[in-house]
């Protein structure tokens, strides 16, 4: 019998985050394994522009019935007209955010197999941007995230996490094992036939920062430009969606250089000496690791923004204080800004065709 997939997953206003970057490796991978024909994508808009006087009154009822990841009643319509009219077997949640999903559609469809992929611990991550973010206004969406999660274990036939720390979290916060642990991937896209170039010791390190405007990147980035970035020998480029707001949040200074949603990336890290990633909070796995190691960058980074990775001294130092940061930076002496190692961790462990395996383990009946 062939199997017939329905992939459900939410629009990211910004496709290169991490979230939207997941959600496009997980459909490429499952129509792989299944083949393309047979996983169809239902991806639920957010609302737009101004909201109506009806509009946000529906919104208000949808928050009250827990509804995360701009879910809403006309969006739970269409998913069931899919699934009593497409023949479907399965069904994938791309997000724990929409565990209430899972909840709704086993009680119509018990024979479906559904499987739940948690990017984040949703709980965690919910908690550390109303209480670290301080944006309390906001403070509904930790018991809806828990609400969501508890929905997903108890109603999902199957369930992966990006790395052990959240597969350990899961268990702990709602007594489920995951089936998979399956890390983020990316496509190989990167060539790296080009002759290698010498780092120049004469000049001050060249330092890249990737990622989007947003809390999770901010605070820790914030914190590296006051307090270690004036007394390292480093200059700073920060590429990222929308990262323009971030030349407000800190003072002017020729020692750092800010692009916003730039069309290619491979300039900057080819440019760069090595990769810094002062990240000190969110959940899963951060892309902008895999990127560092795709393009051969020796990483200097927090617990959390290597968190998942299975790196070693040739590949990244680890950092938690602003001393260890400023060690790692005046004390960096790699010979070439192409990092060898980290181009071949990446190619046996983060590239796409590394966790295809996975996803074949995954969906075994």
């Amino acid at each position: 019998m062939t199997r017939k997939l329905l992939f459900i997953t939410f629009a990211n206003k910004q496709a290169y985050t991490g979230g939207g970057q997941g959600a496009q490796r997980n459909l490429k991978s499952l129509r792989i394994v299944l083949g393309e024909a047979n996983v169809t994508p239902y991806i639920i808009q957010p609302q737009e522009g101004p909201r109506s006087l009806g509009q946000k009154l529906r919104r208000l009822t949808g928050v009250l019935k827990g509804y995360l990841g701009a879910l809403n009643d006309e969006s739970l319509n269409d998913i069931m007209r899919l699934l009593d009219s497409g023949g479907y077997t399965d069904l994938f949640i791309d997000s724990s955010q929409l565990g209430l999903v899972a909840r709704i559609v086993r009680r119509r469809f018990p024979r479906l197999h559904i499987y739940t992929f948690f990017q984040n611990i949703e709980y965690d991550f919910m908690r550390s941007c109303v209480l670290e973010g301080r944006d309390y206004l906001h403070a509904f969406w930790i018991p809806m995230a828990r609400h969501n999660e508890r929905c997903a274990c108890k109603y999902s036939d199957k369930f992966a996490v990006f790395n052990q720390r959240d597969a350990t979290r899961l268990n702990e916060l709602y007594g489920c094992a995951a089936s998979a642990v399956i890390p983020i991937s990316m496509t190989d896209n990167y060539h790296d036939d080009a002759p290698l170039v010498d780092i120049d010791y004469s000049q001050p390190r060249e330092a890249l920062f990737v990622g989007s405007y947003f809390f999770g990147n901010t605070a820790g980035l914030r914190w590296f430009c006051d307090q270690v970035l004036p007394q390292a020998n480093m200059h700073l480029t920060i590429v990222g969606s929308g990262m323009q707001a971030f030349a407000h949040d800190i003072p002017s200074t020729e020692r750092i250089s800010i692009y916003s949603d730039v069309p290619d990336l491979a300039p900057y890290f080819e440019q760069a000496d090595f990769m810094v990633l002062p990240i000190t909070t969110g959940g899963g796995m951060k892309v902008k690791t895999a990127e560092g190691l795709k393009y051969g960058k020796y990483i200097i980074g927090t617990r959390e923004a290597l968190q998942g990775y299975e790196v070693d001294d040739t590949i990244a130092t680890v950092c938690q204080t602003k001393d260890d940061f400023l060690r790692a930076i005046n004390n960096f002496h790699q010979p070439y800004k192409f990092n060898a190692p980290s181009r071949e961790l990446f190619k046996r462990k983060y590239s796409f065709e590394a966790t295809i395996e996975q996803f074949k383990h995954l969906l075994q009946p």
